[in-house]
């Protein structure tokens, strides 16, 4: 699992039965087949999730920029 602080939250990638999954505020958004195209998926805004990909804000695209937990 990795998390990444974003202004608007805590962004995390965690892993899902069917692969790994975007979640924001309790609520996982989508599933991808390995956590790189979550993160990049995440920060190029095409999640699904609203609040995320309104918003102007930037996550890093490589999972090295997120925090493993």
């Amino acid at each position: 699992m990795w998390k990444y602080e974003s202004p608007i939250g805590t962004l995390i990638i965690r892993e899902l039965s069917d692969g790994f999954g975007f979640e924001y505020d309790g609520v996982i958004w989508e599933a991808c087949e390995t956590p790189q195209a979550e993160a990049d998926n995440i920060a190029r805004h095409v999640t699904g999730c609203p609040e995320w990909d309104g918003c102007q804000f930037d996550a890093p695209p490589d999972l090295s920029g997120w925090e493993a937990i």
